[in-house]
């Protein structure tokens, strides 16, 4: 075993170590992205599943502009186009499908990850839940949520509960008893147009904005709706 002579031989022991440990992490370690996105659940296997399918998505985009080149050759040389030209459409397009089914199996796969690393977290935290808190877990044990309307109130703040006082209170705030009196000469000093005639308009017109319209909207005052 090693011996240390003195404090000074301790120290410098100690700073050629923590110097490695620091030069171990600035060379490994790879700091966490946390975004409003990010999952306490995610594991490994789900990163290595995303960049799977990103590499394979980065590979088709460059194969299908390659594919784009290739066929603008053709179409720009006309019948003068050599064959070779063709079979590279033909191998760039299967690359393409190639690769389209190996997105398609990543994505079933990474599926799968998201599962197996759900349902180890949520093993995990079950197990460190105590038993009589278990039911904390559940969303719908927990506190209601305020509602995001408030209800109708009288004047002296008392709720409104029966149809009778609702009918009141709205009389009472949009048709008062003893409303404030409206100076309707202020009409008078509005300058008046002449009339003019209603624009004519045909059938055509009629039909055409009727058609915009839902057969089955709320009926007018004849209580019929389009359709009839």
């Amino acid at each position: 075993p090693l011996e240390y002579k003195s404090a000074q031989h301790v120290e410098a022991i100690g700073t050629m170590i923590g110097t490695h440990l620091e030069r171990l992490w600035q060379q490994y370690a790879t700091l966490p992205k946390t975004t409003r996105h990010s999952k306490s659940w995610w594991s490994p296997e789900c990163s290595s599943f995303v960049k799977q399918i990103r590499d394979l998505r980065l590979y088709r985009k460059e194969l299908v502009a390659e594919r784009k080149q290739w066929q603008a050759r053709v179409v720009r040389e006309g019948e003068s186009f050599e064959m070779a030209w063709h079979q590279e459409v033909v191998r760039v397009t299967r690359a393409i499908a190639d690769v389209t089914s190996q997105i398609d199996r990543a994505t079933k796969q990474m599926k799968g990850a998201v599962r197996r690393a759900k349902r180890t977290f949520f093993d995990g935290v079950i197990a460190k839940t105590h038993k009589a808190r278990i039911w904390d877990l559940v969303e719908w044990t927990k506190p209601r949520k305020m509602a995001t309307s408030t209800g109708l109130m009288d004047r002296e703040g008392n709720p409104i509960d029966e149809p009778e006082k609702v009918s009141e209170t709205f009389r009472e705030q949009f048709t008062p008893a003893n409303p404030r009196p409206v100076d309707m000469s202020l009409l008078d000093e509005i300058p008046q147009q002449q009339e003019r005639d209603f624009p004519p308009f045909s059938k055509l017109e009629v039909r055409e904005a009727l058609a915009d319209t839902s057969n089955f909207s709320t009926p007018g005052p004849d209580h019929a709706s389009w359709f009839w």
